[in-house]
């Protein structure tokens, strides 16, 4: 039988997931929007801020063999969208990744008391 404690945390493991999930989609949508409304910049300026974005937002290199899609068409706001999932999903698992440590850390802790 599972008790409300134990039913209620694994509610709160599922929430960190799917906000971690929604926050990589998230991202990747930022991403998209700043490639449509900067496609005419400085690349100078281009280099800073999209080597920042790979580090949140790995996933987006799927973007370099893909460079003859043009921002502002389908076919590149369909590109940002499998890579917004791709990335949801990296969020994710590090989402499920961490959550099994740290509940699994509070468990033994709980146990140990």
């Amino acid at each position: 039988m599972v008790t409300g404690m134990e039913s209620s945390g694994k509610h709160k493991r599922r929430n960190l997931i799917w906000a971690l999930a929604s926050l990589g989609f998230v991202v990747a949508a930022v991403g998209w929007a700043y490639a449509n409304l900067t496609d005419s910049s400085p690349p100078t300026f281009h280099f800073l801020v999209w080597a920042g974005f790979i580090f949140v937002c790995p996933p987006s290199l799927l973007s370099v063999p893909l460079i003859d899609v043009e921002p502002g068409t389908r076919d590149f706001a369909l590109m940002w969208l499998v890579i917004g999932c791709v990335n949801a999903t990296l969020y994710a698992m590090i989402g499920w990744v961490a959550e099994k440590f740290i509940w699994k850390a509070e468990k033994q802790t709980a146990h140990r008391q």
